[in-house]
């Protein structure tokens, strides 16, 4: 064993970093979890990341209080950021693209001088090390990693977009400080096994008929962590940071066994039971039957119920969240949102139709903002369900775009009109005749058959208004029929 005098390896950053405590079916792990294992046992790692931080609104936790009352000489800190700095919210947004001795802020505060001088000064100040790395990627299913699945984002209104990897790099080259680039490296093993083999490194909530739902494509596993720790380990050891004399000498790459390890051995399947309307009465807001509303899925927890509009209005309703923090969404790994809804036998034919006005789009709004129709498997009243992958077909607004988008087998896809962008008006119909579900977004119609809506909620189906994460929207001229008894061929 090497010589060394004992350090502690300090970690801050986001939830691709953090610790965990799921009850998912292959649990969260950030890579900070998981350096451990590259690392001798005179070397500490002591994991001060949070989940849901940004560089920015790291500087308020307890736990920035804890790293710099803590960081001594000797010492190393690995900062993880990037995540979050790109959300459209003033409490967690920084500018990627103003200079590292840039403080200004007129255009959102510097991403690069708030690492500067909030971590990079403070470490040095006290004789610590410091070490950059720039984000991991978030799983594209198209593997398409030169959008925001790599850290470079669109602007958005008065938040700016840019690329928040090369920031990093640019950051260490000026101010000399070593970056480990996780960014191209977990590109680059992505796209070299593939979607599916890929989804294996990351989070799976739960589990329908014993197979695999809600994939988070943001958060690692257990397995996913250890091989971007893995990773990391590699990097370093061709740097010239001292804390390369702390990696152990066989750097190996993560065994199948540690896979098998990433499920929770005490997991079980959820059990569900089909809406009722004795369940309504337990609701927030308030029903009439034979309509009811709920907030349900992956919005944060049961106390963000409040933070969602429900109420009736002259022509009709208006739904959605208009807090400064986005709660639900609709996107890759799991829904959230505020609903309309009618229950329906499975076995009936239908038609729902609506007009949508979006009345307002709050600065938090994002790419898995999402307003319109659906018919969907499963309903839960006002029930937090972070894996609420479920099957539905939908029209509506997603991200910016009107189009029709479906989920099925916990995999959502988005058929937009290039040419059309969200827009404030939309006219969308949902029409099921037998095994065919009809739907259409402004004019734009697609058709889906023998579509799998009986796959949780054996007996019925469920129609729905929904709106989500910074929209508030009217729906107006709201028409539904059962049309009759589907008839299989």
């Amino acid at each position: 064993m090497k010589n060394l005098p004992c350090t502690t390896v300090y970690v801050v950053g986001d939830s691709t970093l953090s610790s965990f405590a799921d009850d998912y079916y292959m649990p969260r792990y950030g890579y900070g979890t998981q350096l451990y294992r590259y690392l001798l046992p005179q070397a500490k790692v002591v994991n001060l990341a949070l989940s849901g931080r940004s560089s920015k609104s790291f500087l308020t936790e307890e736990n920035y209080k804890i790293l710099l009352s803590s960081l001594s000489a000797g010492d190393f800190l690995v900062i993880g950021f990037g995540h979050n700095d790109e959300k459209g919210e003033d409490e967690r947004y920084t500018n990627p693209n103003l200079g590292y001795l840039d403080e200004s802020c007129e255009r959102g505060v510097s991403f690069c001088n708030n690492l500067y001088k909030n971590y990079i000064v403070p470490a040095r100040e006290r004789g610590a090390v410091p070490v950059l790395c720039t984000p991991i990627v978030r799983l594209s299913d198209d593997d398409d990693y030169c959008g925001s699945c790599g850290h470079i984002t669109p602007s958005s209104g008065k938040y700016e977009g840019g690329d928040y990897a090369q920031a990093v790099r640019s950051l260490g080259e000026s101010a000399d400080v070593t970056v480990i680039d996780l960014t191209r490296s977990t590109m680059a093993r992505y796209k070299a096994v593939g979607h599916e083999k890929a989804s294996l490194f990351h989070a799976w909530a739960a589990t329908s008929g014993m197979k695999k739902t809600g994939l988070d494509g943001t958060h690692l596993n257990m397995y996913g962590a250890a091989w971007t720790a893995y990773e990391w380990a590699k990097l370093l050891s061709v740097t010239d940071n001292p804390l390369r004399n702390y990696l152990v000498e066989d750097i190996a790459e993560p065994t199948d066994d540690v896979l098998a390890q990433s499920v929770n051995a005490s997991y079980r399947e959820p059990s569900y039971e089909p809406f009722s309307p004795e369940k309504a009465k337990k609701t927030h807001f308030s029903a009439q039957p034979p309509w009811y509303v709920s907030v349900m899925g992956d919005f944060g927890g049961g106390e963000h119920i409040k933070e969602f509009v429900a109420e009736r209005t002259q022509g009709g309703w208006k739904l959605g969240n208009d807090g400064t923090v986005a709660r639900g969404k609709i996107s890759g790994s799991s829904d959230g949102f505020v609903a309309l809804f009618r229950q329906i036998g499975a076995d009936k034919n239908f038609e729902l139709s609506a007009r949508v006005e979006l009345l307002s789009l709050a600065p938090c709004a994002d790419k898995q903002t999402a307003f319109g129709i659906m018919v969907r498997d499963d309903v839960y009243a006002d029930e937090y369900v972070p894996s609420l992958s479920s099957n539905y077909v939908a029209a509506g607004y997603l991200g910016a775009k009107a189009g029709i988008f479906v989920r099925e087998g916990g995999r959502l896809a988005f058929f937009a009109d290039d040419e059309q962008d969200g827009g404030t008006s939309l006219q969308l119909r949902i029409k099921k005749i037998n095994q065919q579900i009809a739907v259409s977004c402004n004019g734009g119609e697609r058709a889906f058959y023998d579509f799998d809506l009986t796959s949780v909620d054996n007996g019925y189906c469920y129609v729905c208004l929904f709106a989500n994460r910074g929209a508030v929207a009217e729906f107006t001229d709201i028409s539904f029929d059962i049309t009759g008894d589907a008839v299989r061929a």
